[in-house]
């Protein structure tokens, strides 16, 4: 019996009376999204046509940009929709629901930075885990935490295999250097054919933290450390364990 996907349902509630639904679909295993295939993709979404900055794969073996075939639908339904116009949104996995009354680009943003994630973008592999931890709107400390914090689970796994380990964060400004390539990549394939601003702004409020995340991670994460301040007054009074 196979295992079945993992469900992240995005249902937004618009101004104008419409209601749109969106489900996505993960493989267990992978954390790919299990997209519906598209007939006759457009053309802006072929590997080419505007091809990011970097990008890791060649015409030969892929047509088409995954990340952007990730998002046809997307940019279909919100196409009428200005960024400035307010939704309410509600997101709903198999062990939690939650819920915001937002602007269209800010929730958009979160839809569409999961489904690049998870779209089979190369440059986006690293970010699968925290789909799968998925969290909508989350602020930029938010973020900060939770890619720090899986960046690090994965050098502890380096470090069980006994491969080099990366505890100085290099490889994750690394990341969002190349997330930011990624996000200037898709802009310029939106920014072509949308009708309104709502998806390429959506982008615009994911870009902002592929610009600020990697000065944080330069300072030391020195934004966070106020969070572990009780741990270390412990630690050094004998109180906690863990290390010194």
């Amino acid at each position: 019996m196979s295992t079945p996907p993992i469900s992240i349902n995005y249902h937004f509630s618009c101004g104008d009376g419409r209601e749109i639904h969106f489900d996505v679909a993960l493989d267990p295993d992978t954390l790919e999204h299990r997209f519906a295939s598209i007939s006759d993709p457009p053309p802006w979404t072929r590997l080419e046509h505007e091809q990011c900055k970097g990008c890791m794969l060649n015409r030969d073996e892929h047509s088409h940009c995954p990340a952007a075939l990730s998002l046809v639908e997307l940019v279909d339904l919100f196409g009428a929709l200005q960024s400035y116009d307010e939704v309410d949104v509600t997101v709903t996995t198999e062990k939690r629901k939650l819920s915001a009354h937002t602007s269209v680009q800010k929730a958009l943003s979160s839809l569409i930075g999961l489904h690049m994630a998870t779209s089979g973008c190369p440059s986006m592999t690293f970010f699968r885990p925290m789909a799968r931890f998925h969290l909508p709107f989350a602020t930029k400390d938010e973020t900060l935490f939770r890619a720090a914090g899986a960046y690090l689970i994965a050098q502890y796994f380096h470090n069980v295999s006994s491969n080099p380990c990366d505890w100085s964060l290099k490889g994750l400004q690394e990341a969002y250097e190349m997330i930011h390539e990624v996000n200037v990549g898709m802009a310029s394939r939106i920014r072509l054919i949308s009708e309104s601003d709502a998806n390429l702004n959506a982008i615009v409020v994911l870009d902002l933290f592929a610009h600020e995340l990697p000065y944080a991670i330069g300072e030391k994460l020195s934004e966070l450390k106020y969070l572990f301040k009780p741990y270390f007054e412990a630690r050094e009074k004998g109180l906690a364990t863990g290390p010194a």
